[in-house]
């Protein structure tokens, strides 16, 4: 079986309409881009995470919906490697960017969540660029018909050594004030050891509650294929929860989600 030299894939959130698919593209692209220049698998899923923030179609960053006040927008973001370094941010405010927050918390503090103006304060002391967050709430264009993204945009990374997962999240729409979903919690909205990375997204309360990234991990690890587990996961689901993943190993991906996904991927083969 072939084994890849290095390989990226990205998602747009569950329920992100498929024919959006070149805005993960571009995110792979760029991310293998960075990764064939000699950077880390981290460095790419973080680059890949910050391209799907700057895209208005997808829900975070700029695209991140309002909580129930009608104004408030939260964010939240997280990263892991496959040595188990794991760092993620929850209720930022302002910020365009929270992924590149989370990636600090990994590398640079003690600590793997902080919250809210906690993470500000955090990203100023590390010299982070906070670019504020552009108000796009004037020149939005209407939903369409299909299902609201689910609050998640991520990408996973094999690099030859490491593995790496990333994930934003712009909240629920008319979420409460300080709602917390899967992504900043380890192990619910990703994972990732020395056998492969896993990303999802969905309805995050649900995916929380199975601990759905680090489960997925598990099947790996028993030698079960990407498919194969991206099949498996949807059954651990009831029919109405919104639910997708991706799913990287050294040689083998996949993906799957039950109301559509953009998502796309770049591989190496050795």
């Amino acid at each position: 079986m072939h084994k890849f030299q290095r390989a990226i894939l990205t998602h747009g959130g569950a329920g992100s309409s498929p024919q959006d698919f070149d805005g993960p593209l571009s995110a792979a692209k760029i991310g293998m881009d960075f990764m064939g220049n000699g950077k880390s698998a981290l460095d790419a899923v973080v680059c890949s995470v910050k391209h799907l923030e700057d895209d208005p179609r997808f829900n975070a960053g700029t695209g991140s919906q309002m909580r129930a006040d009608g104004h408030t927008i939260q964010m939240d973001a997280s990263c892991m490697v496959s040595d188990g370094k794991f760092g993620a941010v929850a209720c930022v405010e302002g910020i365009q960017n929270p992924i590149d927050i989370a990636r600090s918390v990994l590398l640079h503090s003690p600590y793997i969540l902080l919250a809210g103006e906690g993470a500000r304060v955090f990203a100023a002391e590390q010299n982070i660029t906070q670019t504020p967050l552009r108000d796009l709430s004037k020149s939005k264009a209407p939903k369409s018909d299909a299902p609201p993204s689910c609050d998640t945009v991520g990408a996973v990374a094999f690099d030859g050594t490491t593995f790496a997962a990333a994930l934003s999240s712009g909240g629920l729409e008319k979420a409460a004030i300080g709602r917390v979903g899967d992504v900043p919690l380890p192990g619910c909205g990703l994972f990732c050891g020395p056998v492969g990375a896993v990303a999802c997204t969905g309805d995050g309360e649900f995916i929380a509650l199975k601990i759905l990234a680090r489960e997925v991990y598990s099947w790996l690890e028993q030698r079960m294929s990407p498919s194969e587990a991206a099949q498996k996961a949807m059954t651990l689901f009831d029919d109405s929860v919104d639910v997708g993943l991706i799913i990287l190993t050294k040689s083998e991906f996949a993906s799957n989600a039950r109301n559509g996904m953009a998502w796309s991927h770049v591989t190496e083969i050795k």
